[in-house]
C-alpha cells in the first residue's frame, strides 16, 4: 500500500532525526488501490476467467450454504441471524469455513477456505463470502489476483457479501453475484426459495385446475356411457329372448333330422368304400398296360434291333430307306451292334428278296417305331 503524507523532519542532538506526520491524504492511497484493482481485473479478462463463475447455474433451492468469514465477524452473525428469522420457515444448513478477512494473512487464508469448499462441492449449493464493517482501505485484501482466480475456478456459485457502497473489489467483479451486505445475501437466498415455492404453488394450482376440468369432462362422458350401457342391457335382454326361441327351434329341427343325417352318413361311407375299391382295380389295370407298352418299346429299341443282327445305314446323318437316296461316290455309314462301317457307293442295282412283295408288319406301333431309324 502506498500513502501520501505531510510531515515535519526535525533533528535533535541526542535523539537524532524524527519525522512528525501532520496529515495523510487518503485519496492518494485509494487511487493506488484502484489502479492495482484494474490491473488485476484486466489480467483476469485476458485469461478468460472474469465470467467463468457467473456462467454457473445457481440451484433453485440453495439451502446448503458454505460461508467464508471470521467466526467473530459481525457480518457472519447478521447473515445467519437473518436466515434463521425468515418468516416462511425455510430451513438452511450453514457451514462456516473460517478465514482471516483483513491484513496480510487474509489472501492465503481465503484461498485455502475456497479450496476447502471445493473439496466438498457435492454437499454445497452456494459459497457466500461475508465480512464485518470497515472502511475502504480494509477492502485491499479482496483486490487479490489469487483470490479472484480461485473464485473463477470454483465449480460452485460464489456470492460476495463484502460489498461497499461505492467500491467494487476484484472479488465482487469475479463472483457469480454481488450484494452490498451480509444481510442482503441472506435476503437473496430466502427470496430465491420463496420464488421457487411460488412457482410450485402456481404449478400445483394450474394442475388442480386442469385436473378438475378433465374430471368434469370425464364425468359427463361417464354419465353418457352409463346411459348407453343401460340401454344396451335392455337391448341385450330382448335379443336374449329371441336367441332362446331360435335355440329351441334349432334343437327341434336337429332332433327331427338326426336320423336322416345318420342314414345319409352310412350311405356316404358305402359309396366311399366302393369308390376306393374301384380306383385300386383301375390303377392295377393301368399299371399292367403300362408294363406291356414298356416291353414293346424295349423290344423296338434300335440298340436291341442291332443286337439281333440288323444294321442302320445313313447318309449325312439321315437314315436311308431306299437305294435311290444314295448316289454313286457318296460315302454312307453303316451302324452295327459293335462298330461303324463307312462305304463308298458304286453303281447300284436293286436287289429284291425271294418274295418281291415285302411282308406287312401286323404290329403298327412296331412299324412306326422302326421306320424312325
Amino acid at each position: 500500500m502506498k500513502i501520501l503524507i505531510e510531515a515535519n523532519l526535525t533533528y535533535h542532538e541526542r535523539y537524532g532525526l524524527s519525522l512528525n506526520i501532520a496529515k495523510i491524504d487518503p485519496s492518494y492511497t485509494l487511487g493506488d488501490m484502484a489502479r492495482k484493482r484494474q490491473e488485476i481485473i484486466d489480467r483476469l479478462v485476458r485469461e478468460g476467467l472474469i465470467d467463468r463463475n457467473k456462467a454457473l447455474v445457481m440451484p433453485p433451492v440453495p439451502q446448503r450454504i458454505a460461508v467464508i468469514s471470521s467466526l467473530k465477524a459481525a457480518g457472519y452473525e447478521d447473515f445467519t441471524k437473518h436466515l434463521r428469522a425468515n418468516s416462511f420457515g425455510y430451513s438452511f444448513r450453514v457451514n462456516l469455513f473460517a478465514a482471516t478477512m483483513q491484513g496480510d494473512a487474509a489472501e492465503d487464508s481465503i484461498v485455502k477456505a475456497l479450496l476447502a469448499c471445493e473439496a466438498v462441492r457435492d454437499d454445497i449449493d452456494v459459497v457466500v463470502i461475508v465480512r464485518g464493517g470497515g472502511g475502504a482501505a480494509d477492502l485491499d485484501c479482496f483486490d487479490s489476483y489469487a483470490i479472484g482466480r480461485q473464485i473463477a475456478m470454483m465449480s460452485i456459485p460464489v456470492m460476495s457479501g463484502i460489498g461497499h457502497e461505492r467500491d467494487r473489489t476484484v472479488v465482487d467483479v469475479v463472483a457469480h453475484m454481488t450484494v452490498k451486505t451480509p444481510t442482503a445475501a441472506a435476503a437473496f437466498l430466502i427470496e430465491r426459495l420463496r420464488a421457487f415455492e411460488e412457482r410450485i404453488e402456481a404449478l400445483a394450482k394450474a394442475l388442480k385446475s386442469a385436473a378438475g376440468t378433465v374430471v368434469l369432462k370425464n364425468k359427463y362422458a361417464l354419465n353418457n356411457y352409463v346411459k348407453v350401457i343401460y340401454g344396451s342391457g335392455r337391448l341385450i335382454s330382448r335379443h336374449m329372448g329371441v336367441l332362446t326361441s331360435m335355440t329351441d327351434r334349432l334343437r327341434l329341427l336337429l332332433g327331427r333330422d338326426l336320423k336322416d343325417v345318420q342314414r345319409r352318413g352310412k350311405d356316404l361311407f358305402t359309396r366311399t368304400t366302393t369308390l376306393l375299391f374301384s380306383a385300386k382295380r383301375y390303377i392295377v389295370r393301368q399299371r399292367e398296360r403300362l408294363k406291356a407298352l414298356d416291353d414293346s418299346v424295349t423290344h423296338l429299341n434300335p440298340e436291341n434291333i442291332l443286337k439281333r443282327g440288323y444294321s442302320i445305314t445313313s447318309l449325312n446323318g439321315k437314315v436311308l430307306k431306299s437305294a435311290d437316296e444314295a448316289k454313286t461316290g457318296d460315302v454312307i455309314t453303316t451302324q452295327l451292334m459293335q462298330g461303324v462301317i463307312y462305304s463308298a457307293v458304286r453303281p447300284k442295282s436293286r436287289i429284291r428278296a425271294i418274295d418281291d412283295k415285302p411282308k406287312e408288319v401286323k404290329d403298327e406301333r412296331r412299324k412306326d417305331l422302326f421306320s424312325g431309324y
